[in-house]
């Protein structure tokens, strides 16, 4: 068997014991190099999976699902995106398997679309950490059924212009009305990750893998 998706790997410096393992979902438009740049400032004793996203838009990227546009609304395809949720919740199982990772020590860093994915992933599966970066909770994605406590660090930019900053706090009150805890942060950028923010999420999972 062999995974669906092409992805970078970093394995632990640890070869004897089973690494916490963290998964990286990039954003629309983007692919698997993005966020693997955070791969000097994890910890050297987890194994890092960088994923690319399935759809092809374009040479070197790729989204997780499509986006769509009429005049000013935005949508998307609610369909693949619950089954590229769940496809993704099965291949880290693979993962886990075929590099033997910590099934109980598995975090998710998701930029954009990927932080989107990354929060209905966290409430659907054992996930141990979720960081959700310049993303939201779609209500229509998430399903609460997660009876682990997924810890969650939740970051935006204030002049975020690809999804706003004030819509995307609004939705964290999806998280507040299930009780769901969570360790929210804001940054003075836009749609995407400085060195504050940077530094900001290295530091609060440090402790946590």
């Amino acid at each position: 068997m062999k995974s669906d998706f092409f992805y970078l790997i970093k394995k632990s410096k640890e070869n004897d014991v089973k690494s916490p393992i963290v998964f990286l979902l990039h954003g629309f438009g983007s692919n698997e190099q993005d966020l693997f740049s955070f791969a000097p400032y994890l910890s050297e004793d987890v194994t890092i999976i960088s994923l690319r996203a399935p759809i092809s838009l374009y040479p070197n990227s790729f989204a997780w699902y499509n986006i769509y546009y009429s005049g000013s609304v935005k949508s998307y395809d609610k369909e693949a995106a619950k089954l590229i949720k769940d496809k993704l919740i099965s291949e880290m199982n693979y993962f886990i398997k075929k590099y033997n990772c910590d099934p109980l020590r598995i975090t998710v860093i998701g930029f954009s679309q990927g932080a989107i994915l990354g929060h209905a992933i966290a409430q659907s599966s054992n996930i141990k950490n979720l960081v959700a970066l310049s993303g939201y909770v779609d209500n229509d994605l998430v399903t609460f059924d997660n009876k682990n406590k997924t810890s969650i660090y939740i970051s935006h930019g204030r002049d975020d212009e690809v999804i706003p900053y004030k819509d995307s706090f609004k939705t964290n009150l999806i998280l507040d009305d299930n009780k769901i805890d969570y360790d929210y942060k804001s940054f003075n950028q836009g749609h995407g990750v400085n060195n504050n923010n940077l530094e900001s999420f290295i530091s609060w999972l440090k402790d946590k893998y």
